[in-house]
């Protein structure tokens, strides 16, 4: 199996077919924060679809597989109006892009299923594609544990890393990977995905909980670090990382 990381999204391969995994949207971000008052100068739709052709486009503008990791959309109780016609047009566009679409249901997806329907496709809470298990990563199910399954790859915690370099210091989105041994079940390697919203690069995991069900070490996973070109930097384990 071979495992690519372009920008913010990752390609497996295995015997021909491939499978591109894009981590959390949050689509209608900029809706719910215009509905409270605050204005966001970025277009994060357009840059979405803008991030989005850069990575097809790069891996021949066609994918057997497209794995959406969940939290598609923003607000947890209702969906915006903003919510509904972006989530439906990205949706549309990404699926004429891949023979399959695997849409798994985040912990804010709570009610994506109205817009799902209309579009003929029911979201799963995970999704096994050969010995890769696919889940959002804030809840457990059985399934994962399968002899089978090898792997796992998540979304939900949004990763980042924070460099410093004197008095300066910058957020970076990564990749974390590591594995998790758990008593009676074995290891798994596990893959934790960069959140696909723009606006925010994510959360630095020394400095708080990313908030997956697993006890990770995540002290001990590497760090790749997402640069805005697609290129993809190795910065060796994140306990070792200067934090300060």
């Amino acid at each position: 199996m071979k495992i690519d990381y372009i920008g913010k999204c990752l390609l497996i391969e295995e015997k021909g077919e491939r499978v591109l995994v894009i981590g959390d949207l949050h689509l209608g971000y900029e809706g719910a924060m215009r509905a409270s008052g605050v204005m966001i100068p970025v277009k994060l739709y357009d840059k979405c679809v803008a991030d989005f052709d850069l990575i097809i486009n790069n891996i021949g503008g066609f994918v057997e597989n497209i794995v959406m990791l969940g939290d598609i959309k923003h607000e947890f109780g209702f969906i915006l109006n903003d919510e509904w016609n972006l989530i439906v047009k990205f949706i549309e566009y990404v699926r004429a892009k891949c023979s399959k679409l695997v849409i798994i249901e985040g912990n804010h997806d709570v009610i994506l299923f109205p817009v799902l329907n209309k579009l003929g496709i029911v979201a799963v809470d995970f999704f096994i594609w050969n010995n890769v298990a696919f889940a959002h990563g804030d809840k457990k199910f059985e399934e994962l544990y399968s002899d089978e399954v090898s792997y796992w790859v998540l979304g939900h915690g949004h990763p980042a890393v924070t460099l410093y370099e004197g008095v300066k210091k910058e957020k970076y989105k990564c990749f974390l990977v590591g594995d998790y041994k758990e008593k009676n079940h074995g290891k798994r390697d596990v893959i934790i995905v960069p959140s696909f919203f723009p606006l925010i690069e994510g959360t630095d995991a020394r400095d708080f909980n990313l908030g997956f069900t697993w006890e990770f070490d995540l002290d001990k996973f590497e760090v790749k670090i997402v640069s805005s070109d697609l290129k993809v930097f190795d910065f060796g384990k994140l306990g070792k990382i200067k934090s300060y």
